[in-house]
């Protein structure tokens, strides 16, 4: 379908205008498109919460019960000591270079290895640093996936009565909050407590922004501190970069591995590939419904000239 012959005025009026039109048209089916398929902010973990929603197991090997628990046990533990002696590291590594930042001075040691002076080797420390801690970040995001899992099974498959204390069994470290009793509907927290419990939480949570706060500027001030001091020429100012860089990278991925992030939710093409076999009357009104609007406001501007024939 293309427009009917246009004079030149009519032509020059379209090319003038053009931009605008199809910038206005593009708009409208960005805006189309988003209601049609909107985006969902959901965390990694609520989506594996979904995704094994849908799941159903094939054999008595792989239900989703006690059993897969206690499995997953075993790796997620083996993942966290990993992890645990990487931040143990770290801590020290960090401890190290903060002291001698302020001239305190102290010795670094770890099996096998004890750093008395600082020079030169403190630029590669805080690299060596830099780059572990992300290695610790991607054990603790598989730790995170799943720790996911056991959450999703316990939640779904364990009887309600007992949740609480498996969660505090399997999750010592989160378990934050105090238990809840489920059998006794009568006893309840007293309007006291639940105001201390929240104060409480949101003191914590800041605090702990604080203190994440507090290193990052630390670790940004040693690293600043290793490209003035340039101790290794050149390769200090590498150094202090790539500890940066490395940093930023790694609060990145902390983010995108834990954070809600946007997705793009296709219900509706699923829909639609379902209804031609479970109501197939209904196919051709929820397509129109779904694509109508776009479909006519293109062939809109195709009569009106703005798109040609071999216009996409």
């Amino acid at each position: 379908m293309t427009g009917l012959p246009k004079t030149r005025l009519q032509q020059l009026y379209i090319s003038v205008t053009r931009p605008f039109v199809m910038g206005a048209y593009r708009l409208r089916e960005r805006r189309r498109f988003r209601k049609n398929f909107p985006l969902i902010w959901k965390t990694p973990g609520e989506i594996i919460h979904l995704d094994l929603g849908n799941y159903e197991p094939e054999g008595e090997d792989f239900k989703l019960d006690k059993k897969f628990v206690d499995d997953l046990v075993v790796a997620r533990d083996a993942a966290r000591t990993k992890a645990n002696r990487i931040i143990f590291v770290n801590a020290m590594i960090f401890a190290f270079l903060l002291t001698d930042y302020f001239s305190i001075g102290l010795k670094f040691s770890i099996p096998g290895v004890t750093v008395v002076d600082p020079k030169g080797v403190r630029d590669l420390l805080i690299f060596f640093s830099s780059v572990s801690g992300i290695y610790s970040l991607i054990l603790q995001n598989n730790m995170y996936t799943i720790e996911s899992a056991m959450k999703f099974s316990i939640l779904k498959n364990f009887p309600e009565e007992l949740r609480g204390i498996y969660v505090a069994k399997y999750f010592y470290s989160e378990n934050f909050s105090a238990p809840s009793p489920i059998q006794l509907p009568y006893i309840s927290y007293s309007r006291l407590y639940t105001k201390y419990f929240i104060a409480a939480s949101v003191a914590f949570m800041i605090l702990l922004l604080i203190y994440l706060g507090l290193y990052m500027a630390l670790y940004v001030t040693i690293a600043i501190d290793v490209w003035k001091s340039a101790r290794l020429g050149i390769w200090s100012y590498i150094i202090a970069v790539a500890s940066i860089t490395n940093g930023a990278l790694g609060m990145s991925y902390l983010i995108l591995t834990r954070m809600r992030m946007p997705y793009t939710d296709y219900t509706v093409l699923h829909e639609l590939q379902g209804l031609p076999e479970i109501a197939p009357s209904q196919f051709e009104r929820r397509r129109n419904e779904v694509y109508g609007e776009g479909v006519a406001d293109y062939r809109r501007l195709v009569e009106r000239g703005y798109i040609g024939a071999e216009d996409p």
